[in-house]
C-alpha cells in the first residue's frame, strides 16, 4: 500500500516551504489529491518528481508562468 503525506512532509522532502507546497499543488506541478479542504501526497510519486522529473516539471511550470500573448 502506498504511503500518503501531507503537505508539511511534502515541504520537508523538498526543502521548500509549505505554501510553496500549496501552490504547486494547486497549479498541478506537484501530484496531489484534494480531500476536502486537505492535500494529500503519494510518497512515491514525491520521490519519482525529485529523481527524475525535476527538470520537465519546472520546464512546465515555466511554461504556465508566461503570460499568453495576442
Amino acid at each position: 500500500m502506498e504511503e500518503i503525506i501531507t503537505p508539511s512532509q511534502v515541504a520537508n522532502m523538498l526543502q521548500i516551504h509549505v505554501k510553496t507546497v500549496y501552490r504547486l499543488a494547486s497549479e498541478g506541478t506537484i501530484p496531489g489529491n484534494r480531500i476536502g479542504r486537505s492535500w494529500r501526497f503519494s510518497k512515491t510519486d514525491i520521490l519519482k518528481l525529485v529523481s527524475g522529473n525535476t527538470v520537465k516539471a519546472a520546464q512546465n511550470s515555466k511554461a504556465l508562468a508566461q503570460p499568453k500573448r495576442i
